[in-house]
């Protein structure tokens, strides 16, 4: 009798690099940790034969996650046929966001009548295209969105990063759809110690991580650091957000680069690798995470491995990440956001007892620990 194995999707390929950020970041840290196991097999989706190939060599994959060649400039290696290989008792975890292939979900849709008693996972980040469709442009989100619904067309299983992607899956999906949860890792950039305070501005600042788009938020930031610039002057911490530009974000984009109250307050940076991010988190004061909705929330979660305080929004999987509801608001109410934020600038002593508790409340996961998880969801 032939061993059950597991095959793990090599996906997001023309995002991986030194800088991933969002999805591929999952995807390239799940990758990189698998091949510490011996039993895990790796596929990828051929997007000019339309099917699923197994490379010959992971090599290749190594060097494009470490940012050494590109997957537009150097062609991908060439391996056999899953389908030639599968077995019937096999566990295949899927993990492309297929709604940017349009032939994607024929093709695993081909190999589920082939496999009909394979088990079938999907890595689920979000439902958020179905959830909030105004959060993005109207034919990403008809695309996106038809995908999702088609998942339960070929998933035996919803691998989500959350249990509120778990939930939103019963609630919009499928009722009795079979999820499980684990949870995402934290550590930024292996070669730094998170016991290690590194300063890099000269003048106080907190930290926003997040792609410059409108499910993200930024016109509370906008709103609350005007408020602080009028009521501290001078005391008034620098803002830098570090995010690539995103849907919709043009409007306050233009506000923080032109509005004279805080335009001198706010720094945005783009393309940060992740030591300089891990070295932004340990030097800031705090970081501030006003997301209106996530499947996670890395930046949160980044935050407080690093032992750095966290206020948060208090919706979707935020709460399972931030130890302190007192450091919530309802990101809907930026006056809410406001009293918190401006306590912790008034009042330092605050964010060294928060950070005191970190430690207590706050179990850190690195990315290690979080393929452990998802290996052992897989291969049961």
């Amino acid at each position: 009798m032939s061993r059950r194995r597991v095959w793990m999707e090599i996906s997001l390929l023309e995002h991986w690099g030194p800088k991933p950020h969002g999805i591929p970041r999952v995807s390239q840290n799940v990758f990189l940790q698998s091949l510490r196991k011996t039993d895990v097999q790796h596929f990828f989706y051929d997007r000019q034969l339309n099917k699923f190939v197994i490379p010959r060599n992971v090599e290749y994959f190594v060097a494009l996650a470490a940012g050494k060649i590109s997957w537009e400039t150097d062609a991908p290696p060439v391996g056999d046929d899953l389908a030639d290989h599968l077995g019937i008792e096999d566990r295949v975890l899927f993990s492309e966001v297929g709604w940017d292939h349009p032939q994607y979900l024929r093709a695993v849709q081909a190999l589920r009548r082939q496999f009909a008693t394979a088990v079938f996972h999907y890595l689920l980040c979000d439902l958020i295209p179905i959830k909030f469709p105004h959060f993005f442009d109207f034919e990403f989100g008809e695309r996106a969105r038809s995908f999702m619904r088609a998942l339960p067309s070929f998933c035996d299983r919803y691998v989500c990063i959350s249990e509120s992607t778990a939930r939103d899956v019963h609630a919009l999906l499928a009722a009795h759809a079979d999820t499980r949860a684990f949870k995402l890792g934290s550590d930024v950039h292996s070669g730094t110690e998170r016991s290690v305070a590194t300063r890099t501005h000269s003048k106080p600042y907190v930290l926003s991580v997040g792609t410059l788009e409108i499910r993200k938020n930024h016109i509370l930031l906008y709103f609350v650091w005007r408020r602080l610039a009028e009521a501290l002057g001078e005391r008034c911490p620098e803002l830098i957000l570090v995010g690539r530009p995103g849907w919709i974000a043009g409007d306050v984009y233009t506000l923080f680069q032109t509005d004279p109250m805080v335009n001198k307050l706010v720094r945005i940076r783009h393309d940060v690798t992740d030591e300089q991010l891990a070295d932004l988190i340990r030097g800031c004061e705090f970081s501030v995470f006003p997301s209106f909705y996530e499947g996670w929330g890395l930046p949160a979660s980044e935050s407080l491995y690093y032992g750095k305080v966290c206020v948060t929004s208090n919706t979707s999987s935020l709460p399972e990440i931030n130890p302190c509801p007192e450091l919530m608001f309802d990101p809907y109410n930026h006056m809410e956001a406001y009293e918190v934020i401006r306590s912790l600038i008034e009042h330092p002593e605050k964010v060294r007892s928060y950070e005191h508790q970190i430690a207590r409340r706050y179990k850190a996961q690195t990315w290690e620990d979080s393929f452990d998880d998802l290996h052992a969801i897989v291969e049961a």
